[in-house]
């Protein structure tokens, strides 16, 4: 990142794959009318990316901004690296939906494109102490170092034979020389904790919360800090090398934008700053625009939203909001609320019974009318359901009434349909269904109202029905419980 020569010592490089030659000229927009137009002064500072526009804005240490012209959209994660070693970090984009990786060499008008792994927390750094940045990848808990970034298929190598197991959580990565020996580390953020990674023991850097986490030389002493962005307040807040917050946040952007850092070089600081909002507008199913599009990425961000960030809020935006509200026991209702910003701010998933031996496995939450998948030890999605509703109803079946009731306890997933299964005795007709029992299954269903309503099995929308297609499997740890209260130590 910028102009010192940085290396990670975590392990061989690895190769990122075929590369592809894209034409994608990134040139800076006119100055804003009524702008002045001031050389900005070099050094390390932050910068936005907005991905409802496409738009990124870059903060010089003097205070100006830079607007460069548009660079990718919703779902892209954006990145600032020195690719090709002139010293200036520029703009990148990592993909985890395709498996791309998009950057740019300084002012000239050529991008690679990279194949590479989908799905993973990326984090830039020069790991091979070539003065050019690269991007690594982690996956199922474990950093795979790559290299070659930037220089063509000819200096791609192969893969890392030792990943660096991350600690439990990890949420995000960020890498820079802590320690000012000249020498990059990575840092893991796990539980709001910025911890740097190597040798025998973690150093705590920081803490930031549920804010992204950015890293530089604020100061120019040759020791980076922990620099965070809380979207949903839409500011920076910046540590010092201890750890302790600069007492002043910088108020910068909206909510929904997402933060880099980097040496950036001259600026023109011909622009205006993006608008500031703290927060996003009420909105229900019907709405279009830019503000949706922010919702849903922030949604997905935290699994609750699976479906195409479209910007349209639709059936399954307002059921990765229903769901939003029932993880935090209020109000049930279909639309964003005028205090669900300062929510999400604040947002943390509850306390989940500690299953070691079962790192996959799926929790179905009766109280909150919610399950969580459980992949490699993480939460990695949050899904509304629909249990069985507190009601008697006759059982053409069995010829007589019964109660409805979705067996508690400690299940498997014991069978499998695809598609549509109907019942030729009632024409109840289910989707995707997995059974946890004989008779009672988890399965796709055209109705799922915030409440329990089914006659005992977990009712989940048929999108999320097609989601769990590629994660359940037979055989699966499946547990059903009312309410989970953490053993007090």
């Amino acid at each position: 990142m910028g102009r010192k020569r940085r290396i990670i010592r975590v392990g061989p490089a690895v190769s990122l794959g075929a590369v592809v030659l894209l034409a994608a000229i990134l040139l800076p927009l006119e100055p804003a009318a009524g702008a002045e137009a001031v050389a900005g002064r070099e050094g390390y500072s932050v910068g936005l990316f907005d991905p409802s526009s496409g738009a990124w804005y870059l903060r010089d240490p003097s205070g100006h901004t830079t607007r460069l012209g548009t660079f990718g959209g919703a779902g892209d994660i954006p990145l600032a690296g020195d690719w090709d070693g002139d010293g200036v970090d520029t703009p990148g984009l990592y993909r985890p939906a395709t498996g791309r990786l998009v950057v740019r060499n300084g002012p000239e008008p050529i991008s690679f494109i990279y194949p590479i792994s989908g799905d993973a927390l990326p984090v830039v750094a020069d790991t091979d102490g070539d003065g050019r940045d690269t991007v690594s990848l982690a996956r199922g808990g474990r950093l795979y170092i790559l290299d070659g970034l930037g220089e063509g298929p000819a200096s791609l190598q192969g893969p890392d034979p030792l990943p660096i197991v991350l600690p439990a959580g990890t949420e995000a990565l960020v890498g820079g020389d802590f320690d000012g020996d000249g020498v990059d580390e990575v840092a893991a953020v796990h539980d709001g904790t910025v911890e740097m990674l190597g040798g025998s023991r973690r150093v705590a850097l920081g803490y930031i919360g549920k804010a992204l986490p950015v890293a530089g030389d604020w100061d120019g002493d040759g020791v980076y800090s922990v620099g965070a962005y809380d979207t949903w307040r839409a500011e920076f807040r910046f540590l010092a090398a201890d750890g302790e917050e600069v007492p002043a946040p910088l108020a910068y952007g909206s909510t929904g934008m997402l933060p880099v850092a980097g040496d950036f070089g001259e600026l023109s600081g011909s622009d205006f700053p993006p608008m500031h909002r703290a927060g996003l507008p009420p909105m229900t199913q019907g709405d279009e625009g830019p503000e949706v599009l922010l919702l849903q990425s922030e949604l997905a961000r935290h699994g609750l939203y699976r479906a195409e960030i479209d910007g349209v809020f639709g059936p399954a935006t307002a059921f990765a909001v229903v769901a939003f509200h029932k993880v935090l026991g209020v109000e049930r209702t279909w639309g964003w609320e005028e205090a669900d910003s300062l929510r999400m701010a604040n947002f943390t998933l509850p306390p989940l019974p500690e299953r070691p031996a079962e790192p996959n496995r799926v929790e179905v939450d009766v109280g909150r009318q919610v399950l969580y998948l459980i992949e490699q030890g993480e939460v990695t999605a949050v899904i509304p359901v629909s249990t069985a509703g507190s009601y008697v109803y006759w059982s053409v079946r069995q010829g007589a009434y019964v109660g409805a009731g979705t067996p508690h306890g400690d299940f498997t997933l014991t069978r499998h349909s695809v598609g549509w299964v109907c019942d030729p005795l009632t024409g109840w007709c289910i989707y995707n269904p997995w059974n946890f029992t004989p008779n009672y299954a988890i399965h796709g269903y055209l109705e799922v109202p915030a409440y329990p309503a089914s006659h005992g099995c977990v009712r989940v929308p048929t999108w999320d029905a097609d989601y769990l297609e590629g994660h359940l499997y037979v055989g699966m740890p499946f547990h059903v419980w009312d309410e989970y209260v953490p053993a007090t130590r």
